[in-house]
């Protein structure tokens, strides 16, 4: 028997009272655990099988797949679910998390960060954007993919860096400019590439009560959304074209 607290990422129904789960365990790192309604049928909440529960599992290994022989839930975050725009994003993370997370490799930063954002955004009021694009950065790094902010990417320069080049993964000086017609080259201020380094240096908890203007987490969400799918394959994210839904409906309201 394995015991282990992890975060429901996906639940995937293959028949009338069998459910298999993405599991991002604090052990054993992201799994794929199979698990009967049945065994949880006396359970007080069916949170436990459900995507964003953070729970605590019993499992046993079968043949190809870890099996759950019991779960009980440790924060459940159902109030993420009131708010259809809070659950867009939040559903985003999750499918995010599961593209960048390797198989079986334990990633406690992560699992950590992971439930960190949660927690805020099951609080917060406004602005999940900006927790969102934060929660990215914070991973861009643990990944060791993160854009190089402090000097120009061609000649190691540390002043007048006013473009950002997605492709070559960082800021570019004056006199490094090319004025070329590269669209994955963005004119930037210095306020952008302040925002990210104040998001690098502090946790994601100590960013819960940060604010923007929405110029800025505008211009902070173009570059950060843009340097995410050059460098990673998001391809076939069902979530994003959930999010789109939910945020042209809501312009519309």
């Amino acid at each position: 028997m394995i015991y282990t607290d992890a975060i429901v990422l996906k639940q995937i129904k293959t028949g009338e009272d069998r459910r298999i789960l993405v599991l991002f365990t604090d052990k054993l790192g992201k799994i794929s655990a199979a698990s009967k309604t049945t065994y949880h049928s006396k359970s007080k909440s069916s949170a436990v099988l459900q995507p964003f529960n953070y729970g605590r599992y019993t499992l046993y290994t079968g043949k190809d797949i870890y099996n759950i022989s019991f779960g009980e839930v440790i924060k459940s975050f159902y109030k993420i679910g009131e708010n259809i725009e809070k659950y867009a994003y939040c559903a985003y993370v999750l499918e995010f998390t599961d593209k960048i997370l390797a198989e079986n490799q334990r990633d406690t930063y992560l699992f950590e960060l992971l439930t960190d954002f949660l927690e805020i955004m099951e609080k917060r009021k406004k602005e999940y954007l900006l927790i969102v694009r934060a929660y990215e950065i914070k991973s861009l790094i643990h990944m060791g993919i993160m854009p190089q902010l402090n000097e120009c990417v061609r000649c190691g320069n540390s002043k007048n860096c006013f473009e950002f080049s997605i492709k070559e993964g960082g800021v570019i000086c004056e006199s490094c400019n090319s004025n070329s017609d590269d669209k994955l080259i963005y004119n930037i201020n210095t306020n952008i590439i302040e925002v990210i380094q104040y998001i690098t240096n502090n946790s994601l908890k100590n960013l819960e009560k940060l604010r923007l203007e929405k110029k800025v987490l505008n211009e902070l969400n173009d570059l950060i959304t843009a340097y995410i799918r050059y460098h990673i394959d998001l391809s076939n994210m069902k979530s994003i074209e959930f999010l789109n839904t939910c945020l042209a409906d809501g312009e519309k309201g």
